[in-house]
């Protein structure tokens, strides 16, 4: 007969085989929903983003369990060794989601009312998050599953400012470019000035600065033919106390605008703001509890440079929250993605203890 070990592993290599990218999330939400009324969740359901929704346990305080069901586009051969699960999205992010989902099932007599949610375009634009915010739910704390390790506690993302950034002059022969301006050099210079303001907001360490990336540059249109466009998007991270409105402010302002022959356009997207919980909150204290007594580690806190969904929740309904989960960090969104089983179990026990440990700490 199998036990709850086998059964969990069994609920992650089943995930991670179905093959779940932004916004084709469908089947792995079935499967879900499924797989929690087996387990014992109730008023299980689909909501207007396509998040899987289900709720267990009664009392204070009131959790939500948020894992994200999509992962980056491409598929990857599923196998599991003696020791590991392999796969897209063992990292990022379905060995968390399920961790918490069972973490969950485990902890429903704790004296907790439980939501657990599957969201639903983590790795897009945060659809399914958005929807979960805008709801009339509330809560005394959220969790949300991203892999950093069953000792690892995620206190912190910075922020996003993504824009497109377009440039367009008149172009002309290539054979004179002393003569006609090019809108890929027009690029080229803005960039260099970004650059000098990413310089300037540097700080102690990456996750209190800021960062600039350009991830698309499409320039021209023939070989022989000075440029007359350059479209370029760029991902900006906010460190905390950065205002996004005052990024955005200030790039505008070092881009400028048309002039002497050359045409520059910002169409900024939805931004999001860094966030960082107190370490002292009860809900940090308790995974640090749990982290010992479950593992016999020290615990670490952990500040990530990237954006995640915690960010937007956290802003948008006042809740504390952390971010929690195994997974080979440095695999996610690689061809090499894999979670350590051990790192696995081990988290849906440290999981399911911190629940314990923040509804003593609520009733104390």
């Amino acid at each position: 007969m199998s036990g709850p070990d086998d059964e969990a592993v069994k609920l992650l290599v089943d995930s991670v085989k179905i093959y779940s990218p932004t916004k084709e999330e469908g089947e792995l939400a079935a499967f879900l929903a499924d797989s929690m009324r087996r387990l014992g969740y109730s008023r299980v359901r689909r909501d207007a983003a396509g998040n899987v929704v289900g709720e267990l346990g009664r009392g204070k305080p009131r959790l939500l369990l948020c894992g994200h069901m999509d992962t980056v586009p491409g598929r990857l051969p599923v196998r599991m060794t003696e020791d590991s699960v392999y796969g897209r999205g063992a990292a990022d992010a379905k060995s968390p989601l399920c961790a918490l989902l069972l973490a969950g099932a485990r902890a429903a007599d704790s004296g907790v009312r439980i939501t657990f949610a599957g969201a639903t375009e983590e790795e897009g634009d945060g659809a399914g998050v958005e929807e979960l915010a805008r709801g009339a739910s509330t809560y005394d704390y959220a969790v949300f599953g991203e892999p950093s390790g069953a000792e690892r506690i995620t206190i912190g993302y910075r922020g996003r400012v993504s824009l497109r950034v377009v440039v367009r002059t008149l172009g002309g022969h290539a054979g004179s470019p002393w003569a006609h301006r090019s809108a890929f050099d027009e690029f080229v210079s803005l960039l260099g000035r970004l650059r000098d303001y990413e310089a300037a907001q540097q700080n102690v360490d990456h996750f209190r600065s800021l960062s600039i990336s350009p991830t698309l540059v499409s320039a021209g249109s023939y070989q022989n033919v000075v440029p007359r466009f350059c479209d370029a998007t760029f991902d900006i991270r906010v460190p905390p106390g950065l205002p996004s409105a005052q990024v955005l402010g200030d790039v505008r302002s070092i881009v400028g605008g048309s002039r002497d022959g050359v045409e520059v356009e910002v169409f900024p997207g939805p931004p999001t703001e860094a966030y960082e919980v107190d370490p002292g909150s009860r809900l940090v204290r308790a995974f640090q509890r749990a982290v010992i007594l479950r593992l016999g580690k020290k615990p670490v806190l952990v500040r990530k440079t990237g954006t995640g969904d915690m960010n937007t929740f956290a802003r948008k309904k006042g809740v504390s929250c952390v971010t929690y989960g195994p997974g080979a960090t440095g695999t996610s969104h690689t061809d090499g993605e894999v979670v350590l089983v051990k790192d696995y179990l081990d988290s849906i026990e440290v999981a399911k203890e911190a629940i314990g440990q923040l509804v003593s700490m609520s009733s104390a």
